[in-house]
């Protein structure tokens, strides 16, 4: 398995949407020793030395614009506050059944907080480094579209691979999975990266691995920039993928 072969020596890395309270927790159990990607790179965290190594912030006059888009168009965004060693996630008012489960199921972990305040303030210690929502995607389409207008940040607009709705992210424009995987190659000393993924926000990762490798269930563009598609998710894919790659040529 997996945890077999970082203890062997391959050096696997994680980049995600998700934040380090996610993270750590599903993959506890398999040994990560290396930095990982965070929140779309946003955030780069180096595992064994339990440390952030890199963090992006929305500057406070750009993230006033994008809360100024989403009071138009009557929508509340769920704010990620940078507080060192935890997260803080700001909102005033939950908007539908999806919004309220993301809050439920991740509510009690230790490196993350929900706060729901009065009122979205920015002070000069708030270190805003993304900006979440979902919804059905005619609820969303018209806010990406203001929020891409904007040149000092970049959003993601795409749907949740296991519920009806879809993601709005959005997070400084000089990052993503694959500036962040870029750097963590330069940490770890590499010349080279193979990357996997399922959907659209592996674009940026695919463009910058030296191979890429789409699961059967990935979204179509993404199987179509792949260097190759391998079984879905399902059926441990990845995993398989890995396993019998590393061996192969760790034998050559």
């Amino acid at each position: 398995n997996i945890r077999n072969l970082i203890s062997d020596g391959l050096l696997f890395s994680v980049a995600t949407a998700r934040t380090k309270a996610t993270v750590l927790d599903l993959f506890k159990d398999i040994g990560l020793n290396t930095p990982i990607a965070l929140m779309n790179g946003v955030m780069i965290f180096d595992v064994a030395e339990n440390r952030n190594v890199m963090c992006h912030s929305i500057d406070k006059k750009t993230a006033r614009e994008i809360l100024g888009i989403y009071e138009k168009h009557h929508k509340h965004p769920m704010l990620y506050m940078n507080k060192g060693e935890h997260l803080e996630i700001h909102y005033t008012e939950i908007d539908n059944i999806h919004q309220k489960g993301y809050i439920n199921n991740r509510k009690n972990r230790k490196l993350k907080k929900f706060c729901q305040v009065s009122n979205y303030t920015l002070d000069s210690s708030d270190d805003l480094i993304y900006i979440v929502s979902f919804d059905k995607p005619s609820e969303l389409q018209e806010i990406y579209s203001d929020i891409s207008a904007l040149d000092s940040v970049v959003s993601s607009f795409y749907a949740d691979n296991y519920t009806d709705c879809n993601f709005l992210e959005t997070m400084n424009a000089s990052v993503s999975k694959g500036t962040a995987a870029a750097e963590i190659k330069k940490i770890l000393g590499v010349d080279k990266g193979i990357a996997f993924g399922d959907n659209l926000n592996d674009i940026p990762l695919f463009n910058a691995a030296d191979e890429s490798y789409a699961v059967a269930n990935a979204h179509e563009a993404l199987k179509s920039i792949a260097t190759g598609v391998i079984p879905s998710n399902d059926e441990d894919g990845v995993a398989c993928f890995i396993s019998e790659h590393y061996t192969k040529n760790k034998n050559v």
